[in-house]
């Protein structure tokens, strides 16, 4: 078998740093052109299901408003790892290499410092897909891990307005691009705005993709190998 190359990377890389306290970096073209033709498979594959068969995230484990116990979520997920028994038939884990590449991890030391540190520590993820429609959003709010990675994937952004992420924090906005990648502390609140189709489509897959890997730290010692 011949040795498998290392596939070239087309990234546009943006740095925002403007506010130091919370500093993180958008790519867009994220996956290569192979790569996303191949996730996008998998996007359709894990949504031929109906909508009313489909999991939503108000009936999952999800931030939730602290006194009224209302969930900030509103969309559709799915959870890979109740799709295969061999992960590594996926094309969106697969492009997990990414992240753990040295020029990655370079590129975060160089401009989210003194978090970076953290990144490179982490030894674990775990990923789920969000996918929003008509009205769906996520409210402001944090995630209970080391560092979250977005990816977004969309058919056509002229079929609806919103679904635009931002840091309330900071209070910046990022637009929604199709195969764009955010990259950040999970402390950060963030959030998504409302999504609005001007004409609901009859098949799903025409709103956001949303692939969210999130990185954390397990102790040497509580590692199981078989994992």
């Amino acid at each position: 078998m011949s040795e498998k190359k290392e596939l070239e990377q087309y990234w546009d890389i943006k740095v925002f740093k403007d506010n130091p306290t919370f500093p993180f970096v958008v790519f867009d073209n994220w996956y290569t052109p192979e790569e996303e033709k191949a996730v996008w498979k998998e996007l359709d594959f894990i949504s031929i299901p109906n909508r009313e068969e489909t999991l939503r995230a108000e009936n999952t484990i999800v931030a939730k408003n602290i006194e009224t116990g209302e969930s900030l979520s509103k969309a559709y997920r799915y959870y890979l790892h109740e799709y295969y028994h061999k992960q590594t038939i996926s094309p969106i884990l697969n492009c997990m290499y990414k992240q753990r590449t040295p020029e990655f991890k370079n590129i975060l030391k160089d401009n989210c410092m003194p978090y970076a540190r953290s990144f490179c520590a982490t030894n674990r993820d775990s990923t789920l897909i969000s996918y929003y429609e008509d009205n769906d959003h996520y409210k402001p709010h944090f995630d209970s891990f080391m560092w979250t990675c977005l990816i977004w994937m969309v058919r056509d952004r002229n079929l609806f307005t919103g679904a635009d992420f931002w840091f309330p924090e900071p209070d910046v906005k990022i637009n929604l691009k199709n195969n764009r990648m955010v990259i950040f502390p999970s402390c950060y609140e963030h959030a998504v705005d409302s999504l609005k189709f001007h004409k609901t489509p009859k098949d799903m897959g025409y709103g956001k993709y949303t692939i969210t890997h999130f990185y954390f730290t397990v102790p040497q010692g509580d590692i199981d190998e078989n994992q």
